[in-house]
């Protein structure tokens, strides 16, 4: 066949495209019209977004003919199935791709390579999608698109001409499209798939290039950044004197024994939700409890999502390399968990879902916790979560944990206790129970609001404010119940957003980052509102300065990132979705990406042109960064000796590779006969990088009497080869002997050649 006639043939799979493109759009468009109305102008924004898929198509197609033309020379007929089989494909992942666009309004970027297959796999099974009905819209629309290509093979050679100067007038078009224009794009307009490889391949060949080492010319530009504290260390950055004051007790009355506190990570809790939203009064419990309180009006949580906001609020730490919890290996570093604990607090975590989930068990227990209360531990009295036909277990709502958690509070004694809660009803999938309640509550404020476009917002967005009422419910009865109990005086509340709710669409990228931060308790002496410019990074030591006068060692250094709750924040570095630390804020500006923008006193902001400025806040956010990702990365947050000072441990051992340690033989020894008779129990915490054969090398501790008996011994598999191994285990010291001696060691029983590197750890003794 000529190549004339091969390209005309080829016309039936570029036309049969453009109804691709156009169903596509009509489902796109559709379900977005259905479900939240021509918001921001989607439907025109929708049209632009068919008209540059339309022309860039025939540009790309008209591109790989030379493919089509090389398979043809076989079998057109071949070159044809080919063809329409990749068509099918690309389709089918851009229905899976628009899944995620309409619940978050916007494409699916690189975040996806950001979780765990785990993670992944929680968030698909609970987005409360309908397997059903999108393998039936796939399958409607492959038959179309099928049918289409054999109807379009039967139009007249005179229609196929037109075609074919539409195609080729079109690609100039495209040209000019994907050079110009793509600036001018919005999250409608954009192709959701194209989007989705984009990043993808971003990703996938961009080097990560994450900072294992600084200058000291780098960590001095950090600390004249942050002169308020005293830095003390070049080997550790962040590193300071700690010497905030007590702000915080000024509110207070005196408390007749260490207070309890409790905190709680609201999940999607915005600012706005505290006010008039939309007219409406969506948590009116809250609301009593803010205006009772000390309220911080502009606080940042410093992530996106979910993945920020532990590690912020109890540590003020770093954020690693793509979220401080999921790192392989946690670096030595204090929390108000383990210096609470530290300090005769019992401390607890209660969570309706599963604390595996960004890693949360892991970063509790390297700090001390004494109970993890997650969904494997319920109840069988309390009502599961059950997601979809694959009857997935999802969790339980926030009603039920907070009432679970209040059951387990009575068995725990009459210690001093640090309780913190992360609630989940106002995260997909967004399941309450009494949902004809919550309906009739929203539909009643609806019919109240005297804004149509208000009503018509709620229309749109109902599920999501239902489970805001809930919420609010489960809040409002949590405190009653709270009031209720002996220590009720003697406990302080404090409540925040872990970030605001992804499926709303904020005003703009810096409200993405704000959230309330409430402090309330009978025993304040007034209610307050700040309206300094805070963090989540900013409570650890404003927390820990006030509980010294409770008996609480504050200890004598800090390595807090933030700084003070009653001072102003400045210098901020936010982790967006995809855990980029791209968007930074400083005196009044803030850069979010290649953008500019001054920021006005509600968080509005304004895009300004100044190349200066730009370029120094953007070098600042260097520096934030690298100094965020070295001390992370390379153990360099603070040294053993502090740690164990603030949580009065006696350093026993630090052991520490020079190199690798390369060994074939059956054992290769750690620790050998460290005497620990007069402690309780120990701490053993360390780090490794593990290559060798996979599943063979162990670590093994073994304690032992003064004989040489083995009271206990534990086995750790290093795992697979190029393994980052951590581990952190609090070991109590039973049946010990008049002597008792602890010893760690690799046993390699297959005798395969392993090699450590990076090894890194202490020993500790504490005594009860």
């Amino acid at each position: 066949m000529k190549e004339n006639s091969i390209f005309e043939n080829y016309l039936n799979l570029i036309m049969t495209s453009w109804v691709m493109i156009l169903m596509m759009r009509i489902v796109e468009c559709g379900a977005m019209l259905i479900n939240f109305g021509n918001e921001n102008g989607m439907l025109l924004s929708e049209l632009a977004g068919f008209g540059i898929d339309f022309v860039c198509a025939n540009l790309v197609l008209t591109v790989l003919f030379p493919i089509y033309l090389a398979l043809s020379k076989c079998s057109c007929k071949m070159a044809d199935t080919v063809c329409l089989t990749v068509f099918v494909l690309l389709e089918i992942v851009h229905l899976l791709v628009l899944q995620y666009f309409f619940n978050q309004h916007k494409p699916l970027g690189s975040l996806l390579f950001g979780y765990s297959l785990d993670e992944i796999m929680l968030t698909v099974t609970t987005a409360n999608v309908s397997v059903t009905k999108v393998v039936l819209l796939m399958a409607g629309l492959i038959i179309l698109s099928l049918t289409s290509f054999f109807v379009i093979k039967k139009i007249n050679a005179k229609n196929k001409a037109k075609a074919k100067i539409v195609t080729l007038a079109s690609l100039p078009v495209a040209v000019i499209l994907i050079v110009f224009a793509s600036r001018y794009y919005n999250d409608f307009t954009v192709n959701k798939s194209l989007a989705f490889y984009k990043a993808a391949v971003e990703y996938k060949t961009e080097e990560k290039v994450y900072c294992h080492e600084i200058s000291d010319a780098e960590i001095e530009e950090y600390h004249q950044m942050f002169q308020e504290k005293k830095f003390v260390s070049n080997e550790f950055p962040l590193l300071h004197k700690y010497e905030t004051a007590d702000s915080l007790g000024f509110y207070f009355n005196e408390f007749e024994s260490k207070p309890n506190i409790v905190i709680l990570f609201v999940e999607g809790l915005n600012d706005d939700f505290v006010h008039d939203y939309h007219g409406a009064n969506l948590m009116p419990n809250l609301r009593k409890i803010m205006e009772k309180s000390l309220y911080w009006n502009h606080c940042f949580t410093l992530g996106e999502r979910s993945f920020a906001v532990v590690p912020s609020v109890l540590g003020s730490l770093p954020y690693g390399e793509i979220g401080f919890t999921l790192l392989d290996q946690l670096p030595l570093h204090l929390t108000l968990t383990s210096v609470l604990e530290a300090n005769g607090y019992q401390t607890d975590f209660f969570y309706g879902q599963g604390s595996w989930f960004h890693k949360k068990n892991i970063f509790f227990r390297k700090n001390n916790i004494d109970l993890i209360f997650d969904n494997a531990k319920y109840s069988d009295k309390y009502e599961k979560i059950v997601v979809g036909k694959e009857n997935y277990f999802w969790g339980y709502n926030d009603k039920c944990l907070f009432e679970q958690s209040l059951e387990v509070i009575d068995t725990l004694g009459d210690s001093p206790r640090l309780d913190m809660y992360f609630t989940g009803s106002t995260h997909s999938p967004f399941i309450i129970s009494e949902t004809e309640k919550y309906d009739g509550r929203l539909d009643e404020i609806c019919e109240n609001l005297e804004n149509g476009t208000d009503r018509k917002f709620f229309k749109h967005y109902g599920i999501y404010a239902r489970t805001l009422l809930f919420l609010d419910d489960a809040l409002g009865d949590f405190i009653g119940s709270y009031s209720k109990r002996n220590d009720f005086q003697n406990t302080i509340f404090v409540i925040t957003g872990d970030h605001p709710m992804c499926e709303i669409a904020p005003e703009n990228s810096l409200k993405r980052y704000h959230v309330p931060f409430i402090v309330y308790s009978p025993n304040l002496k007034t209610s307050a509102t700040f309206s300094n410019i805070v963090s989540h990074l900013d409570f650890y030591e404003t927390m820990i300065a006030f509980m010294e006068k409770y008996g609480v060692e504050k200890p004598d250094f800090s390595a807090s990132f933030g700084g003070n709750m009653f001072a102003e924040s400045n210098n901020i570095a936010f982790m967006d979705e995809p855990r980029n630390v791209i968007d930074f804020y400083s005196d009044g500006h803030y850069i979010s990406g290649k953008d500019l923008y001054e920021v006005e006193n509600d968080f509005n902001i304004r895009k300004i042109n100044d190349k200066d400025l730009y370029e120094t806040l953007r070098h600042r956010l260097e520096i934030v960064r690298k100094i965020s990702e070295y001390t992370s990365l390379e153990n360099k947050i603070m040294p053993a000796e502090i740690y164990c000072k603030a949580l009065n441990d006696t350093l026993l051992r630090k052991f520490k590779s020079d190199g690798d340690i390369v060994f074939s033989g059956q054992y290769q020894n750690v620790l050998t006969e460290v005497d620990v008779t007069a402690f309780d129990t120990l701490v053993l915490d360390f780090s490794l990088d593990y290559h060798g054969v996979d599943d063979v090398c162990q670590l093994v501790y073994k304690i032992t009497d003064e004989n040489g008996a083995n009271i206990s011994t534990e086995y750790m598999g290093l795992g697979k080869d190029g393994r980052k191994f951590a581990y952190h285990r609090r070991i109590p010291l039973c049946g010990k002997g008049e002597k008792t001696f602890f010893n760690a060691f690799f046993y390699n029983p297959k005798q395969q050649r392993c090699t450590i590197s990076k090894l890194d750890g202490i020993l500790l003794g504490n005594i009860e």
